[in-house]
């Protein structure tokens, strides 16, 4: 009779381990399975969001009247500004339609001048905006098209930064220079460079391509560019100033573009801290470039 029952005890521990068993693996198999029913309803819920963003973006691109738009940006070096020629092509149009095109600043500069465009009694439409070039300004444009008593405000987009549509740009080659600030003198070594051009043909050429160094904004020493080992790049050495803690110093490069435009690019600034210690600061320019017409 003990025997009986130690054996059935010995098998009641075994059920109980193998149904431990079971809802163990079924509370898995459950987990497993409300997983991927979320990532089905998030993935579900992603597409439909897709989807509605995109016919909502063909309705809307359906309704407008601009069926195109382009831009060529060009110097004027006579009034000291930038010249951009605008074409747009309408869906539909009279003989009596008439576009004008409006510009305003994004990042606060306000709304500027306004053209209207010609058309030669065709779809197409055309001007040429004229840009000041007196700070970084992110240009958006609308269009207000007039046919006969109706009238039609549309948004054709942004423009983008009125220096990033200047014949050159410059930026620093990253991680390549370095600093010191050792016995009251503040130099900077392997200083790099790399023109980039965007909306012109051909390579980035430049001349008259120096580093600057300056000392709270005063040019303090300059070093003739040299061809670096990359298309477009310049290097040089390395410059050097007499420097008290507390001045910043700021890395440039000058050059002139074929137009003779002057450029001088902020690469980057330090602040003399105390005896071997350096350290990456704001520059003291308002501005990442300025401009030299002379």
């Amino acid at each position: 009779m003990e025997r009986k029952k130690r054996d059935w005890g010995s098998t009641a521990a075994l059920l109980c381990a193998l149904l431990l068993a079971v809802n163990l693996w079924q509370g898995k198999r459950l987990e497993n399975l409300e997983r991927r029913i979320s990532e089905a309803q998030m993935k579900l819920s992603f597409e439909i969001g897709e989807l509605e963003s995109s016919l909502y973006a063909q309705a809307q691109e359906e309704e407008k009247l601009v069926w195109n738009w382009e831009y060529t940006p060009s110097l004027n070096m006579e009034k000291r500004c930038l010249d951009v020629e605008v074409s747009a092509i309408l869906k539909e149009w009279r003989e009596d339609t008439a576009v004008e095109l409006f510009w305003f600043a994004e990042n606060g500069g306000g709304k500027g001048d306004s053209i209207s465009l010609s058309s030669g009694g065709t779809g197409a439409f055309a001007g040429t905006l004229e840009l000041p070039l007196d700070g970084p300004m992110d240009i958006s444009l609308y269009a207000v098209i007039q046919n006969g008593g109706s009238q039609r405000r549309e948004s054709l987009g942004l423009l983008g930064g009125v220096w990033e549509l200047l014949p050159l740009w410059c930026e620093s080659q990253a991680g390549r220079t370095q600093a010191e600030y050792l016995k009251g003198v503040f130099t900077v070594y392997e200083c790099g460079a790399e023109l980039h051009t965007k909306f012109y043909p051909g390579p980035a050429t430049a001349e008259d391509c120096v580093f600057r160094l300056r000392r709270n904004n005063e040019l303090v020493a300059e070093q003739a560019a040299e061809p670096g080992d990359r298309f477009s790049s310049y290097s040089c050495g390395k410059l050097s100033a007499e420097a008290q803690p507390g001045d910043r110093m700021d890395l440039t490069f000058f050059c002139r573009d074929e137009n003779g435009l002057g450029y001088e690019f902020l690469l980057q600034g330090w602040v003399a801290v105390e005896e071997r210690d350096v350290e990456s600061s704001v520059s003291a320019w308002e501005d990442m470039l300025k401009l030299t017409w002379d």
